[in-house]
């Protein structure tokens, strides 16, 4: 039986040969692939009042899920996509929360949207719109705050305020981040490629994307220092102001559960900022966003089936032949894109002992632990921050702040965490984005998204259904303190740990992000050596969510990519 496990290249410590052996393992893939897509599309058009057979089956619709899908019916795939959940969008989903009240209920921000697939999916024409908002307000100790802009003028202007050396360089340190995130950007496109193969073809790609890229060595020396760095000490190299080093310090934090002083948490600051849209909302919710790539792919012909949980991905001898749900529909296809996390596709879907072993030891040990919490909150009137004067730097209101004063308040409520427990004072990202989207609330009403951190997905001496209230409790009483009266304004909220984000979007130990995102899990090591290129060792099973390269966010660039790879295997076969 042949398995495309078998065709993973051979290691660094083997000879020359494996180019030759690969090539034939690949001419016998080849034949295995046309002859499976050959047979099912002669059953296809011998049954073809059968609606369960398709050529492609998404597993999750989420906006990656429903992303890839879109793109293969667009290119002329029948194409069916599978939802656990109601409602489709996963973590991109707008929903009600309290009466009259609708919030984007686990994912806030636009920005990283990919403007490529924004524009060949037509989304805009769909309905998708986004709200920008250009600055971020960061009130401080003192009744003072510090504004960060996307333009360098204001921020250069802001941080004069606490350091006019930092106020210098900063243009410098803009331009060196810019040209870097550039990178990062392009990179974002690539299929990772796998520096283990030494077949020609695998050569080849190396040299290509060397080629690509040369004239970029500073650049991605950049990249390894951030991916090495804590971000404590490469905003060090820069700035003297703690003031300034909490103003970018702060998005280390996001997501992530590691302190500013972690190695490695340099790249969280550049992760963030690497979205091309800029900061701010889709009108109507991140549902919007959903929505709209739905309605692209229906337009196209595909299909899409809420309540529809799978349970088990089918294989025959090697290769994926469909899927069947919990309730036990049966639907068959000539491919299957998984959607859902790695380690609930692998060795749950598909049962491990029909996986490689090597593969099966990379996706164990496949780390990420949610840390964040979120809150949804409805509200009878704005949140007044007590450090915010309206007019300053331009900005009328904050729309969009970041709660937390200093690195000593940062590394304490990382602190609070790391020995087992939640934050008793957390960082606070406070959204409000029904200020410039009247779709979400009443007139004169408002809904404030609260994340931030830590609350870990396990606690040492207590259980979460003891201290949900005391969470809530915690993350008001740090709103008060910087938007006095916040609590008394509160008319309903909704609450959701690590642990609901893992039973509500199945999402493994809660981490929004499918798992960290870490030097050893990026590029071609997301999600296993050898298959980072969206395959698997199933032929036919392919990978499209946030376990892949780039990762989590909402960018659907995961499904683009993954979109893009299984369209070359299809057309190249078909």
């Amino acid at each position: 039986m042949l398995r495309a496990a078998d065709l993973i290249t051979s290691p660094a410590n083997q000879d020359i040969r494996a180019a030759s052996e690969f090539q034939h393992k690949t001419k016998r893939l080849n034949e295995c692939l046309q002859a499976r897509f050959s047979c099912q599309k002669a059953q296809t058009e011998v049954q073809g009042y059968m609606t369960t057979s398709y050529d492609a089956i998404i597993v999750g619709g989420g906006h990656n899920g429903l992303t890839c899908g879109a793109y293969l019916a667009k290119a002329g795939l029948s194409t069916l996509v599978l939802e656990r959940r109601h409602i489709i969008g996963g973590a991109a989903a707008t929903e009600e929360f309290h009466p009259g009240f609708r919030a984007s209920t686990f994912s806030y921000i636009m920005g990283h949207m990919h403007p490529k697939v924004i524009r060949e999916l037509e989304l805009e024409q769909y309905g998708l719109e986004h709200l920008k908002v250009p600055e971020v307000v960061h009130p401080l100790d003192g009744d003072d705050s510090i504004i960060w802009s996307t333009d360098v003028k204001v921020s250069q202007s802001e941080i004069a305020r606490f350091s006019k050396k930092d106020a210098e360089i900063y243009p410098r340190f803009f331009q060196d981040m810019s040209r870097t995130i550039q990178i990062m950007r392009r990179l974002l496109l690539e299929t990772p490629i796998d520096p283990g193969d030494r077949s020609l073809a695998g050569l080849k790609d190396l040299a290509r994307f060397a080629w690509r890229y040369q004239g970029f060595h500073r650049e991605f020396y950049e990249i390894f220092d951030s991916l090495t760095m804590s971000a404590y000490d490469f905003l060090s190299r820069w700035f003297e102001s703690e003031e300034v080093k909490v103003l970018f310090g702060y998005w280390a934090a996001i997501g992530f559960f590691r302190g500013v002083h972690t190695p490695g948490t340099a790249y969280s600051i550049m992760f963030h900022l690497c979205g091309e849209n800029g900061l701010g909302f889709s009108k109507g919710g991140m549902g919007a966003i959903s929505e709209a790539i739905a309605a692209s792919g229906r337009n196209h012909g595909m299909e899409i089936i809420t309540e529809a949980a799978v349970d088990k991905i089918v294989t025959k001898d090697g290769r994926a032949t469909g899927v069947i749900t919990t309730d036990g529909r049966e639907f068959s296809a000539r491919l299957v894109a998984a959607n859902v996390a790695a380690p609930v596709t692998f060795g749950r879907m598909v049962p491990r002992e029909e996986l490689p072993e090597e593969f099966m030891k990379a996706i164990d040990g496949w780390h990420g632990t949610g840390q964040a919490f979120k809150i949804n909150v409805a509200v009878d009137r704005l949140p007044v921050y007590r450090g915010f004067t309206p007019g300053q730097a331009g900005v009328d209101y904050p729309s969009y702040a970041h709660v937390c004063p200093s690195i000593d308040y940062m590394e304490r409520a990382f602190d609070d965490a790391r020995k087992g427990w939640y934050s008793e004072k957390p960082f606070v990202s406070p959204i409000v984005p029904s200020y410039i989207d009247e779709t979400l609330s009443p007139e004169g009403k408002h809904v404030v998204l609260l994340s931030g951190g830590h609350t870990p997905y396990e606690l040492k001496g207590g259980e979460w259904a003891q201290e949900r209230d005391n969470v809530v409790r915690n993350v008001f009483s740090v709103m008060d303190e910087f938007a006095p009266g916040f609590s008394d304004s509160v008319l309903g909220y909704s609450l959701y740990l690590p642990m609901d984000l893992e039973e509500v979007l199945g999402m493994p130990r809660g981490h929004e992000l499918h798992g960290d995102v870490s030097l050893d899990q990026l590029f071609f090591k997301r999600s296993a050596p050898h298959f980072a290129n969206y395959r698997s060792p199933i032929c036919g099973l392919y990978q499209c969510g946030s376990s892949t390269h780039p990762g989590g966010s909402v960018s659907a660039v995961p499904g683009h990519n993954a979109a893009r790879e299984i369209l070359k295997d299809y057309k190249r076969l078909k």
